[in-house]
């Protein structure tokens, strides 16, 4: 905003001067500045100025001038009687202050001031021309932050907080991916072999339950494993599909003996011998195991 050093000189200064006699009258108008702030008050000063007989002048009240985009705030008055360049002089000096009511441009419409020559008794009128003062954005009150200065520390701390979280989110899914590289993936075969020992006593006096378990458990894991269908097709079938599948004689041998046995027991209607239950249940385990190995 542009200031002047001197409320007075160092600005627009429209001025008219009057002579009568031995005494010279003079009329200035000026602003403190040619901009001010929305929040901040500007200052209107009128002086009058008169030298030599100094009792030969009598002045009115200044009319108060027309203001447009500013409201009065307040006003003061100073007067001065001294000698400039061996004259006497007399300086009387208003000040008005103007609060802004919008942004843009406001005015001082022009001044009117008469006064009295008492040499002639005749009545003189000054004038001085309308005055235009820009209103600006206002400026940061005391311990108030600028909008401008929150809106960058704003995005400051939100760009601060994404990449804080940017930063966790990588070194949470870092932590998760070896978290899971470091989780041993458990063979079917284990698996199944597990949940064979679980569900399989062979010390139960149901051996007819014990059998039908093993015959379940593997038909289950031919499926999951080598997509072998466990129902809907005969136990002959069941084992030529696998036949077709792996080529060791041996664990098809194991394989068919465990569910021909499951399939007697299971159609005579008998509970079936323990030891051959007890052989079926090690058969099972084995043919997992075989199959385990196989695989690594």
């Amino acid at each position: 905003m542009c200031r002047g050093k001197s409320l007075i000189v160092s600005f627009l200064v429209l001025s008219h001067a009057a002579f009568a006699q031995n005494t010279q009258v003079k009329l200035s108008a000026s602003v403190a500045a040619m901009q001010v702030p929305l929040n901040r008050t500007a200052t209107y000063i009128v002086q009058l100025k008169w030298f030599g007989n100094l009792a030969l002048i009598e002045f009115d009240q200044p009319e108060t001038s027309r203001l447009t985009n500013f409201k009065l705030a307040g006003s003061s008055s100073s007067n001065w009687v001294g000698v400039e360049n061996g004259q006497n002089t007399s300086i009387k000096t208003f000040e008005y202050t103007l609060r802004p009511e919008a942004l843009g441009m406001g005015y001082v419409e022009g001044l009117r001031l008469s006064y009295l020559d008492k040499a002639t008794n005749e009545k003189h009128a000054l004038y001085a021309d309308r005055l235009g003062i820009e209103v600006v954005d206002p400026l940061p009150e005391q311990g108030e932050v600028p909008v401008g200065l929150l809106a960058t520390v704003w995005f400051a701390v939100v760009a601060v907080v994404a990449v804080v979280a940017f930063i966790w989110r990588a070194r949470s899914k870092k932590k998760e991916q070896a978290r899971r590289a470091q989780i041993v993936v458990k063979p079917v075969e284990q698996e199944v072999l597990e949940q064979l020992q679980a569900s399989v006593d062979i010390n139960s006096l149901d051996t007819k339950a014990g059998f039908s378990e093993i015959s379940k458990v593997l038909l289950q894991y031919l499926k999951r494993r080598f997509e072998i269908p466990a129902q809907g097709i005969t136990t002959a079938e069941v084992i030529a599909a696998y036949r077709a599948l792996d080529s060791s004689v041996d664990q098809a041998m194991k394989l068919e003996e465990i569910l021909q046995t499951s399939d007697v027991v299971k159609f005579s209607g008998e509970s079936g011998e323990p030891a051959k239950l007890a052989r079926c249940f090690t058969l099972a385990e084995n043919f997992l195991r075989a199959n385990l190995n196989a695989a690594h």
